[in-house]
């Protein structure tokens, strides 16, 4: 640009000294305007090839910003997107969600280590009888799961609760042939809504006081099937059983016979109306021939019993038949179960008939509703719509509830008392594996209970966590 400007001012010379004060002959003067012309023709050339370069290079700097540009979106989507799963060796892919699981490629066999821990804590309002307050690690568990060429499940899960090892799961199920199921080693017996419901899931710190009467965890076999129809979505089960792990006896060990069948025509992820009965053939251990029957009022953190049997001798089996009902809509849900206990003595003793039934309605004040599953007829995992996230103001999910319970272990002869108690409860579900709880329960028992006429109040805290 300098020598351009030189070029100029040199022009401007020339014609300056045209004027008349420099007054040249007319040979001169057209010289003059001849190497004007030249000047401006190269003024001209040096222009043109300055604009190409001024051309060239807003056009690389154009490219080298929307270089830089995808460049940024790259890097901006590596650190936002991370992969969800990696590959070792092209065969094995790792997930964390949030416990690792290790899955082949093709999902062909995969393993999963699972836990979950309840700590609680309470106090009681005492009335005829002193109880306990105090605190208590409900359940630790951990547990391994996952498939076995496609077909096979497998689960084993262990309880370290109360500074002892218990196994609660150990079984494999077959599932290649669809619609059915068949499970062998220890878990469930199939009886019950809010006992086959997860302890995780459940809306109360512990279930109703029909809890007595419900079968546990025992070694058996049990075939499973369920489908949907134009009417709505059903599952039966059936399955023989005998003792659980742990347990040692002289004679024939117990043995039963359970199953369920349910039937859910709503099973919507906002809208279920579930049915099902159960029911149970049970023949005690021939060594003792026995039943007792007992509860707590609803609660762990005292291991006195509210109502107990007691030990009913001559007993040749046990038939529990149990009617279960739930429904949801939106954030409202109901549930209630009824169980009945028919016990068959030996001749010249007089048989029993004990009852017991709940009834519960929740809500989820901030919107969400009780997850149903219709394959396994049962109310799963909850999901917040806003976890909470106190940088975003978001606070999970908030659900209220109440529940009436009455166990009645009267009859004749047997007097084990009447059990019946109120329980209110608030849970806060931060995000979809933390919750915390806070329960309630005002128990009465009649005068033939364990501590008779004995009314007294409980308060209860939960904190869980599962992986």
């Amino acid at each position: 640009m300098r020598h351009v400007f030189l070029k100029a001012t040199t022009a401007i010379t020339l014609i300056l000294t045209t004027s008349p004060a420099f007054a040249l002959d007319d040979a001169a003067v057209l010289k003059q305007l001849k190497a004007m012309q030249a000047e401006l023709a190269s003024l001209r050339s040096e222009v043109k090839i300055l604009k190409t370069k001024l051309s060239d290079a807003q056009e690389q700097a154009s490219a080298a910003k929307s270089q830089a540009t995808t460049v940024q979106k790259s890097v901006a989507e590596l650190q936002v997107k991370p992969p969800a799963a990696r590959f070792i060796d092209s065969d094995v892919k790792v997930t964390m969600t949030p416990a690792p699981k290790f899955e082949t490629a093709d999902g062909a066999n995969s393993f999963k280590i699972g836990g979950f821990a309840q700590l609680d804590a309470g106090m009681f309002g005492d009335d005829r009888r002193d109880h306990p307050d105090g605190t208590n690690v409900r359940r630790a568990r951990l547990s391994v799961s996952g498939t076995i060429a496609h077909d096979f499940k497998y689960k084993l899960e262990n309880d370290f609760a109360g500074n002892s090892s218990n196994i609660t799961d150990a079984f494999v199920e077959y599932v290649g042939i669809e619609p059915f199921s068949i499970m062998v080693g220890q878990f469930k017996e199939p009886f019950g809504l809010e006992v086959l419901t997860s302890d995780l899931f459940t809306t109360f710190m512990e279930r109703s006081s029909i809890l007595a009467f419900a079968p546990d965890r025992n070694i058996g076999l049990a075939v499973g099937a369920n489908g949907k129809m134009e009417a709505g979505n059903w599952t039966a089960t059936v399955g023989g059983f005998g003792a659980g792990t742990g347990t040692a006896s002289n004679d024939d060990e117990a043995r039963d016979l359970t199953g369920r069948l349910t039937f859910a025509p709503i099973a919507e992820p906002d809208k279920v109306l579930h049915f099902g009965v159960a029911g149970s053939h049970r023949i005690p251990d021939s060594a003792t021939n026995s039943v007792r029957i007992q509860s707590r009022a609803e609660n762990r953190l005292s291991s006195a019993q509210a109502v107990d049997t007691g030990t009913i001798a001559g007993v040749d089996s046990t038939n529990l038949m149990g009617l279960e009902a739930a429904a949801v809509w939106g954030p409202a849900s109901l549930q209630g179960e009824y169980v009945t206990a028919d016990l068959n003595r030996r001749a010249g003793l007089s048989d029993g008939k004990l009852n017991g039934y709940y009834v519960e309605a929740s809500y989820f004040l901030t919107g969400e509703s009780r997850n149903y599953s219709a394959t396994t007829a049962r109310f799963d995992r909850v999901k917040p719509k806003t976890p909470f996230n106190l940088k975003d103001g978001t606070w999970g999910a908030w659900q209220v509830a109440a529940r009436y319970s009455d166990l009645d272990l009267n009859d004749k002869i047997i007097r084990g008392g009447e059990l019946k108690d109120t329980t209110l409860a608030v849970k806060w579900i931060p995000n979809s594996n933390v919750m915390m709880t806070a329960n309630y329960i005002r128990a009465n028992t009649d005068n033939a209970a364990v501590t008779p006429n004995d009314d007294f109040d409980v308060w209860m805290l939960r904190t869980q966590f599962d992986f």
